[in-house]
């Protein structure tokens, strides 16, 4: 009587098979997270152009002149963060590496509102910030999604 020891040639070809579709699934998901990322990059380093013009805006009642607090060194990812005359700051990553393929060039922008749906004027505050992008929505952050 003789044993059987290890593994047949199909046992090891339906775990390369299941290895194989996990990398499938996997490896897209990590590049999408990757990118948002990346993208997370110039949202949090819009947060203090953001700060800037929204004090600015209650204490004058307008927005400040365009270019005021424009960051046009940007960052890792981020190639620059500017403002125009309605306080709207438009955030532009990176063209090339070491930012992701799916978001290189990427651009949105963060509208300051008075309300819900309702773009801040003079003689309002500004109440909250929405995001927009002509981009996949998919890659901004889960809190600047409208």
């Amino acid at each position: 009587m003789t044993l059987q020891r290890g593994f047949t040639l199909i046992e090891l070809m339906i775990v390369v098979a299941i290895i194989g579709i996990l990398a499938a699934i996997a490896i897209p998901a990590y590049q999408d997270y990757i990118a948002r990322a990346q993208v997370s990059e110039g949202v949090a380093e819009a947060t203090g152009l953001r700060t800037s013009i929204t004090e600015f805006f209650n204490a004058q009642g307008a927005f400040p002149a365009p270019g005021t607090y424009d960051n046009l060194s940007g960052g890792r990812y981020t190639a620059t963060i500017q403002h125009n005359i309605a306080g709207v700051i438009t955030v532009t990553l990176r063209p090339a590496a070491p930012t992701s393929i799916p978001v290189r060039g990427y651009t949105f922008t963060m509208t300051p509102q008075s309300a819900v749906g309702v773009t801040a004027v003079p003689g309002t505050s500004i109440v909250r910030w929405s995001c927009n992008t002509v981009g996949d929505l998919k890659y901004l952050p889960s809190g600047c999604q409208n």
